[in-house]
């Protein structure tokens, strides 16, 4: 008689499940069990894989852009939870980091569950720094706009720095952000200590400090990010809720660094009804439009109440776009 095949563990399953399904089978589907629970616990702490939902983030990472996230950037955690084993390093200012969202961020069911919310944003702020928003009335294209320009003094310094900006023309940068709220403004180059990124700026309204949970940022005399806490805000300045409105991220809240950008749609939920992606990154909304029975045939009806799935394999799916050249971008 052949011996039993499969581990000490399979043998001690009940006969009635061999009965059943066989040994082969039950070692194998305990063996994919265990493969994918591996995939699962690499995925929790050491390569996590984001999309991006807004466009908080524009034109740097585009509605429909796909991470990947290096858990293991900063600090080692227990798989499946947010549980801290060691840190071995801290975020550098200007690097973009996933993080639980503070108190006040979003409401406490959002951030539990099986999809807990988690935000991707920019670290403007490091622990201990003086930190004040100026508002800059700055020429541009022949008329007024605004700048909030970010001046920093480092602990135990008695000097501000700033991220200093310069004036971007859009060229392509704006065809295919799926926001028509975002095109309406400026595109801008911030510097960053060794390195330089896009933001769109631009909207005199995001610099009222009355809005803000912290009006001494935007005071002369700047306000103090407090010790193990850091501030996070998007690229997209217009458009973004960050630590300018619910406060500054403990350092315990920061997940993991993202890393390449590996896929991106443009799904157009929020720019069909516009003919042409160059048309409306460089004339924003007086950018043409579709009459409106081209709009229900080609967008469908956007104020239905039809389902998410019926909605995406009928209209969503027939205009989305693959931004091809946008996949293996590395972030900075």
């Amino acid at each position: 008689m052949s011996q039993p095949k499969g581990s000490t563990f399979l043998k001690k399953l009940p006969t009635w499940i061999h009965e059943i399904f066989g040994e082969e089978s039950v070692d194998s589907t305990l063996s994919f069990f265990f493969i994918v629970l591996l995939v699962l616990a690499f995925k929790s702490s050491v390569l996590d894989a984001n999309n991006i939902p807004s466009g908080s983030m524009l034109p740097t990472l585009k509605i429909g852009d796909f991470l990947f996230v290096n858990k293991m950037r900063y600090s080692l955690r227990l798989p499946f939870t947010d549980i801290e084993l060691k840190r071995y390093d801290d975020p550098k200012r200007g690097d973009i980091v996933t993080f639980i969202p503070p108190d006040g961020a979003v409401s406490p069911e959002e951030k539990e569950g099986w999809f807990p919310k988690r935000f991707v944003k920019r670290v403007i702020g490091l622990p201990g720094d003086r930190i004040r928003i100026v508002k800059i009335d700055h020429k541009r294209d022949g008329s007024s706009t605004v700048y909030g320009r970010i001046e920093y003094m480092e602990k135990g310094k008695t000097d501000f720095s700033a991220y200093d900006f310069k004036d971007e023309e859009k060229k392509n940068q704006f065809d295919d952000m799926d926001d028509d709220a975002a095109v309406q403004f400026y595109l801008f180059k911030e510097k960053k200590p060794d390195f330089e990124h896009y933001v769109i700026e631009g909207d005199s309204h995001s610099y009222s400090s009355h809005q803000f949970k912290d009006g001494e940022c935007f005071q002369t005399t700047g306000c103090v990010i407090p010790d193990d806490h850091y501030m996070m805000m998007g690229d997209n300045r217009t458009n973004s809720s960050d630590s300018r409105f619910w406060g500054f991220v403990p350092r315990a809240n920061i997940l993991g660094k993202a890393a390449l950008i590996y896929f991106s749609i443009n799904w157009k939920d929020h720019v069909c009804a516009y003919k042409n992606a160059e048309d409306l990154g460089m004339n924003g909304r007086f950018a043409q439009k579709y009459d409106p029975e081209e709009f229900r045939s080609k967008c469908g009806d956007i104020d239905s109440n039809m389902n998410w799935f019926k909605s995406t394999i009928f209209y969503r799916i027939p205009r989305m776009q693959v931004r091809w050249y946008r996949i293996g971008t590395v972030l900075e």
